[in-house]
């Protein structure tokens, strides 16, 4: 009789993505054995876990290593990007396939990503200075060109990312940084930014996977929004591409160019690219799949899953290139003000927009709207499928009209 494949999986308790896996693996006979710091095996009569402290990495190493020689495991995973070093560094122990930690520390912070693409050679990125945000800010601002964009080095989902066109607004933007450092981190180390020259042009943003130096393009997704700031957070996202395929295969070789120069080797791949006069700009490479619920569009238009591809691939089990044959689209439903969820209208009206798939909403009532820079949490996603990406576009935009957040005002408690 045939063992099943296994693959550990490691992400913390309440990980949204970890149910997609658990789902995606049983889909393809695959085992998992799940690492996490719950108290209990998640689905136990299903799956086998581990549970493990995550505050001391380098002992959660130990446990897991030695508590997987007992289990026939062909890769380490994690969903989440917290953890993705750590699934590097059990493999390295365990002999199996991985990236490096050296490169994924790379791509975990947004500095260290672009000194790796100068330093290969690659010139198509911005200009860029590391900020020390504990030392006077004018000083350090001296050779700044405008407009420019601050960011922290390791936030996601476009947090605390601000666009400034002079230096005032360019220290406003920095301190705000700080302030949002100190609120996602008990003790931010180092407590520095980065501003980088601003690049006009569309953005895009590519999906693929990396396997024996070739990047599989599995999308690239068109964010038809113009991002001009002063805050990037992510709206729509429509594909097939409507650029042309000259330039698509420019930014599939740019990227492949880009995962070469951080050293990346296999592994899924979400990659953000600004195209200006057909020259493509390397925003950002990780070594994951598309964060947020914004993966579900694979499902929805293929009845496949991004995860499903990922671990198949990851442990060489044959599986079904993902083709989008119609075109699709998903909204990343924006916070449009500050507060407390009261109630959402419209919701009915939104789901009966034509090419329409499903309106999701993850927040509830009572629960807390925060707008971006400082915000990073959606309130759901509208998805849409059609039979072009400007008719999956329409779709998601006449359905958001239909939808209003009622917000109470966020007021402070007083204890007397």
């Amino acid at each position: 009789m045939t063992r099943a494949k296994s693959i550990a999986l490691i992400a913390p308790v309440h990980s949204y993505r970890a149910s997609v896996y658990l789902t995606a693996a049983a889909k393809h006979g695959i085992s998992i054995i799940f690492i996490s710091d719950g108290f209990a095996d998640i689905i136990p009569a299903i799956n086998k876990g581990i549970r493990v402290e995550f505050t001391d990495l380098i002992e959660a190493k130990r446990k897991i290593c030695e508590s997987l020689v007992a289990y026939d495991i062909q890769a380490v995973l994690s969903p989440d990007e917290k953890f993705v070093e750590l699934a590097a560094a059990v493999s390295a122990e365990l002999k199996l396939p991985h990236n490096s930690v050296h490169s994924l520390k790379i791509v975990s912070n947004k500095y260290l990503s672009r000194q790796s693409l100068k330093e290969s050679g690659i010139d198509a990125i911005p200009e860029f200075k590391l900020i020390n945000l504990q030392e006077r800010l004018d000083k350090q601002l001296t050779e700044i060109r405008y407009p420019c964009v601050a960011k922290p080095l390791n936030l996601s989902a476009s947090r605390g990312v601000i666009r400034a066109d002079d230096q005032g607004e360019l220290i406003d933007a920095l301190e705000r940084i700080k302030i949002i450092l100190h609120t996602e981190f008990e003790h931010p180390n180092p407590l520095q930014a980065m501003v980088e020259e601003y690049v006009h042009g569309s953005e895009h943003a590519l999906e693929g996977y990396l396997h024996e130096g070739n990047l599989e393009v599995i999308c690239i997704f068109d964010k038809p929004d113009p991002l001009h700031g002063p805050y990037f957070e992510e709206t729509y996202y429509t594909t097939p591409s409507r650029l042309p395929q000259s330039v698509q295969e420019q930014i599939r070789k740019s990227i492949l160019k880009g995962c070469d120069a951080h050293g990346l080797s296999m592994g899924p791949i979400h990659a953000e690219v600004r195209v200006s006069d057909e020259r493509v700009w390397i925003l950002e490479i990780a070594a994951r799949s598309i964060g947020g619920d914004c993966g579900r569009i694979f499902e929805l238009a293929t009845q496949s899953s991004l995860e499903e591809f990922v671990v198949c691939r990851a442990i060489g089990q044959p599986v079904d290139t993902l083709s989008l044959e119609q075109a699709a689209g998903v909204l990343m439903i924006p916070d449009s003000e500050n507060g407390m969820l009261w109630r959402v209208e419209g919701v009915t009206k939104a789901q009966s927009v034509e090419n329409i798939y499903e309106v999701q909403l993850d927040l509830r009532e009572g629960e807390k709207l925060v707008r971006w820079p400082e915000g990073g949490k959606y309130p759901g996603f509208i998805y849409s499928i059609a039979d072009s990406p400007e008719r999956a576009e329409a779709a998601l935009r006449e359905s958001y009209a239909h939808l209003k957040f009622v917000c109470m005002p966020d007021l402070p408690v007083l204890v007397k």
